[in-house]
């Protein structure tokens, strides 16, 4: 169980901006000892939303139960094949590791941590040197604390290093969101994003945006580079919209699920490509997903050097 008391030096109250938030006697809610708002605690974890929140109300998170780790996902998500690759998140997270490590108690915050807990925690090594805290908006993930990226409750520059994977496709406004990332990462902390390119629907109604890589670099412009690339590409992209083109027929949940499984089956060996193409400038312009690692840095990054650093085949010059 989350243990409040290792973070609440680093939270602030979500609608004034206090950071004198303590825990009621009874231990149901969150109290701002300057505006005297009360925050929910579902199964321990805060519920920190602004009040005027104009999508969700934090009330509705009280009764939210903790994730089963047993949880039966039913027979087509058990056995359903991937759509996709991989190609830099273990390399990239274990090198981001060994420079969180040269920190004494290094603290992570995972934005959007949906069920990505097990993964990353083997990835990081959540433990004593480093600590990983795991936020979302979502009522069934499986965090520590509810949040919405438009309003991080923390503190500025409190944490060694911000992932956020496959998440800001999914909010309403990803500058906001990256502005207030960066905004509680340390000087110098880490930022590591992954953002689709190539990619259709897959959160429903909450899916608004998509990103190339020179998109990605603008979102984070006080990200300082260390290195950035494909996470999928095209022969990924290519499976997604063979799959969405044969779902575009289909209306029944079971027959859409036995029609994901066959496309997989049938057409997943295309995503391998990807190994064969990820070192191809000429590929990232039809990447799946696209990476970011770097660091906070004093000064933006000015747009022309981020259309300097663009990597594809379409090099074109407006003059």
């Amino acid at each position: 169980m989350f243990d409040l008391k290792t973070i609440q030096s680093g939270l602030k109250c979500p609608d004034c901006g206090s950071p004198s938030l303590v825990v009621n006697e009874k231990g149901t809610d969150i109290v701002c000892a300057s505006c005297d708002n009360r925050y929910p605690l579902s199964s321990g974890r805060p519920v920190l939303l602004r009040t005027d929140n104009p999508v969700f109300c934090a009330e509705d998170y009280r009764q939210a139960m903790l994730p089963s780790l047993d949880q039966d996902f039913g027979l087509f998500q058990r056995f359903m094949p991937k759509s996709s690759v991989n190609l830099a998140s273990k390399r990239v997270l274990q090198n981001m590791r060994g420079l969180l490590l040269q920190k004494p108690r290094a603290v992570v915050l995972v934005v959007g941590g949906g069920c990505q807990r097990k993964w990353l925690d083997e990835r990081l090594g959540s433990g004593d040197s480093i600590r990983v805290i795991y936020s979302d908006i979502d009522s069934g993930a499986d965090v520590d604390l509810f949040c919405d990226g438009h309003d991080l409750p923390f503190i500025n520059g409190y944490f060694d290093a911000v992932v956020t994977t496959a998440v800001l496709e999914h909010v309403l406004y990803p500058e906001r969101v990256a502005a207030e990332i960066t905004r509680v990462l340390k000087e110098g902390g880490l930022l590591y994003s992954e953002l689709p390119f190539m990619q259709q629907v897959h959160e429903g109604a909450y899916d608004f945006t998509r990103y190339t890589l020179s998109g990605h670099r603008r979102l984070f412009n006080e990200i300082d580079e260390i290195e950035s690339g494909m996470v999928a590409g095209p022969g990924t992209a290519l499976v997604w919209a063979i799959e969405n083109f044969f779902l575009a027929f289909i209306s029944s949940p079971f027959m859409r699920n036995l029609s994901k499984v066959m496309t997989r089956v049938l057409f997943g060996w295309v995503k391998y490509f990807d190994f064969m193409l990820v070192n191809r400038p000429a590929a990232m312009d039809g990447a799946s997903c696209t990476y970011l690692l770097g660091n906070k840095t004093r000064k933006k990054i000015p747009d022309s050097e981020i259309i300097r650093r663009y990597v594809g085949a379409k090099h074109l010059r407006h003059t």
